[in-house]
């Protein structure tokens, strides 16, 4: 008997405790991913946009991903980098948004350029888009696959 009344103690000041403050849920926060899975080749010299995701709502997100690029054939060093930006084809990247850069090394080869930063998105609905550029006139680059995804934080 004792038991049953302790039990019964214990699950009236859970369920009293529960009630007592308001609950939130995170179903509410927005998500955005788009995968690349068509290889093209970047322009030289130039920008080429390859992802884009849209963030519905406004608030803060954590952007994340990566992009895959193949450097061949190349007999010197190869800068290339991808970053985001809130325009197509545009040569100014987000001030936090994900940026990176590497030089490839001869003779070329794979190289996976990781996608991570935050976004604050004032309006809503807002596009990022992902551009990659690479320098050298002996090497072309391709675009293989990639991801970027955005999770609202704020």
């Amino acid at each position: 008997m004792k038991s049953n009344i302790r039990t019964f103690v214990l699950a009236a000041i859970a369920a009293a405790s529960l009630a007592a403050f308001p609950h939130r849920g995170n179903a509410q926060l927005a998500f955005a991913a788009n995968a690349t899975t068509t290889a093209h080749t970047l322009p030289q010299n130039g920008i080429g946009t390859i992802n884009v995701i849209v963030l519905p709502k406004a608030g803060t997100y954590v952007i994340g991903g990566q992009q895959t690029l193949l450097v061949y054939p190349t007999t010197a060093l190869t800068p290339v980098l991808c970053y985001t930006s809130n325009q197509a084809g545009s040569e100014t990247a987000l001030t936090d948004g994900p940026y990176s850069m590497t030089t490839v090394q001869a003779p070329g080869g794979y190289v996976t350029l990781p996608l991570n930063g935050y976004y604050t998105a004032e309006t809503a609905p807002m596009t990022i888009w992902v551009e990659c550029r690479y320098f050298g006139v002996e090497s072309t680059v391709a675009q293989l696959t990639g991801t970027l995804t955005a999770t609202q934080v704020k």
